[in-house]
């Protein structure tokens, strides 16, 4: 069965959506930031910008904001175009609220005088700025710091004042730069929880930036991967993580084993390929999905699995290969808990593989032979050179080139 979108959202039409980007190009002096970036956002759909330092997230993100001028391109927030064809509206009149990585809040101020600031800007009457701010603050569990001083607050409770302050003026759009990432890993994991259910509960549209896979995987609705400017992939965070459109998507977006390979044969519903990096003529069979595209004979490929998807065997050196098998010999061997983290030499080529830990699986000593075994569902392959990246490859453009056949237990 074709497991294409499984669990994206439905796509919105065009009136439906509260950000739309068309070939936003964004540069600081000679150096082009992003590049005929396309992408749109729908009505309550919490969309998350993923990379690297300096791929052009942040910048996306101040484009939309009005703090950074595009080179190029058109920028609509619910219909009203902000930027393009000789309009730039002001930041101010973009009818948009950001949380900071710093949070920004007042510090002369109150808990609730911080959330009144927005309301109070927009001339709202104070006695319902008042009860609308308290409203904000019971959303966001601060209703007892109403009173305190912002910065007497913890750091997970200012963020929480940031987000209840730029909800409160129920603008298009939230945009959130990297919110988290001042906080210490547990409150993270605790706040990620948090913006999410808020933004359910409040229906708001968020553009959120963050460097961080998990707090992209755990959060949104759909993940836009980038890099060197260009949009690589786009879709929901089980499709990225399942089935990566390229091989930084496969390596960035989680841990992934990617290796270099030729087509050597194509049947009804699964493929070969010769991987001699890897040794003794090693070749993997690959499950092809129900309609999915088909590679042909003798084409250059790259083959990728994450390091959870591999069972390790025991080896006999005097059995041949079955189907899928790997010899290998063991490097390192990480002892983390509920699992091991472990690196693996085949052939000239060095292998991650993650085993479960528990009483009857001690250890295995360094230097010991063992065998990994793959199934043919979980692998997933991308044409080995990739065609213009910078395109929006949600769902529907991203599935002619990749073919995992099923979730990976």
């Amino acid at each position: 069965m074709n497991q294409k979108n499984a669990q994206a959202p439905a796509k919105a039409s065009q009136a439906d959506f509260d950000l739309e980007i068309k070939g936003l190009v964004a540069s600081y002096g000679s150096s082009v930031a992003v590049n005929e970036l396309n992408l749109t956002i729908g009505r309550s759909e919490f969309v998350t910008l993923l990379g690297p330092s300096g791929c052009g997230k942040t910048t996306t993100l101040r484009c939309v904001a009005g703090l950074h001028t595009p080179s190029g391109g058109d920028i609509e927030l619910a219909g009203r175009r902000v930027f393009g064809g000789g309009t730039n509206v002001p930041p101010n009149k973009r009818d948009i609220n950001m949380v900071f990585q710093s949070y920004a809040v007042w510090p002369h101020m109150t808990t609730l005088e911080n959330v009144m600031y927005g309301l109070k800007a927009k001339k709202m009457d104070g006695r319902l700025a008042r009860q609308k701010a308290g409203d904000m603050l019971d959303l966001v569990g601060l209703e007892a710091f109403a009173d305190r001083y912002a910065t007497d607050l913890s750091g997970g409770q200012q963020q929480r004042v940031a987000l209840a302050r730029a909800l409160a003026t129920e603008p298009s759009l939230v945009l959130m730069d990297e919110p988290l990432s001042n906080l210490d890993a547990q409150l993270r994991a605790r706040m990620r929880d948090e913006i999410r259910q808020i933004q359910k509960s409040t229906s708001t549209s968020v553009l959120y930036v963050t460097h961080d896979q998990s707090e992209a995987l755990s959060m949104s609705d759909r993940v836009v991967v980038m890099h060197d400017g260009l949009i690589q992939q786009v879709g929901d965070p089980w499709s990225l993580y399942n089935r990566p459109a390229n091989g930084f998507v496969a390596t960035f977006v989680g841990d992934a084993n990617v290796l270099d390979g030729t087509v050597t044969g194509v049947e009804q519903d699964l493929f070969t390929v010769s991987l001699p990096t890897l040794g003794d003529g090693t070749v993997l069979e690959v499950a092809l999905a129900a309609g999915a595209p088909r590679p042909s004979h003798g084409q250059q490929i790259s083959v990728a699995f994450r390091p959870e998807w591999v069972d390790v065997i025991d080896d006999d050196p005097t059995r041949p290969l079955g189907r899928n098998q790997i010899r290998t010999t063991l490097l390192t061997s990480e002892f983390l808990g509920s699992r091991f983290e472990r690196r693996y030499r085949a052939g000239n080529v060095d292998l991650r593989v993650q085993t479960v830990s528990g009483p009857t699986s001690p250890p295995a000593s360094i230097g010991t032979e063992q065998m990994l075994s793959l199934s043919p569902d979980h692998l997933t392959w991308f044409p080995a050179e990739q065609t213009k990246p910078g395109e929006e490859d949600d769902s529907e453009a991203g599935d002619p080139i990749l073919t995992t056949a099923g979730t990976p237990a």
